[in-house]
């Protein structure tokens, strides 16, 4: 019986690490993306879940929205709507003051002025598990 106990003890709860997800949805609220990182990663993982077709000459842009400054752009979202977007720290301070992300349709090269100059399509705030 003592042994039980000395192995129930040494064994340690999975702790899932901290990490930030951030469902974005479209204007009828329903999920379209999924962005997501560990608090230590250099880069979001995007996945598409259900976006709407991008027309031919078209891209969806990812945008971090500060507070109380303009979007900043992250990266395009390729065709397949899977994207490892690099960030230029670890997501814990990239994001240190990001509440939220958006996805606006832009040219296929991107936002020729480096604010979103198509329809935002997606949003949704950053939700941080630590």
């Amino acid at each position: 019986m003592l042994g039980l106990g000395i192995a129930l003890l040494s064994q340690r709860a999975a702790v899932p690490e901290a990490s930030i997800v951030a469902v974005l949805a479209g204007a009828d609220g329903k999920p379209a993306l999924i962005a997501s990182a560990r608090r230590t990663d250099a880069f979001l993982l995007v996945k598409a879940v259900a976006t709407a077709p991008v027309e031919s000459g078209k891209a969806l842009e990812l945008w971090m929205l500060p507070t109380g400054a303009a979007p900043r752009s992250l990266g395009l979202i390729r065709a397949t709507g899977i994207a490892r977007v690099p960030l230029p720290a670890p997501t814990d301070s990239s994001l240190a003051n990001i509440p939220a992300l958006a996805v606006s349709l832009e040219p296929a090269t991107g936002s020729p002025t480096g604010l979103p100059t198509g329809p935002v399509l997606y949003s949704g705030p950053i939700e941080r598990m630590y």
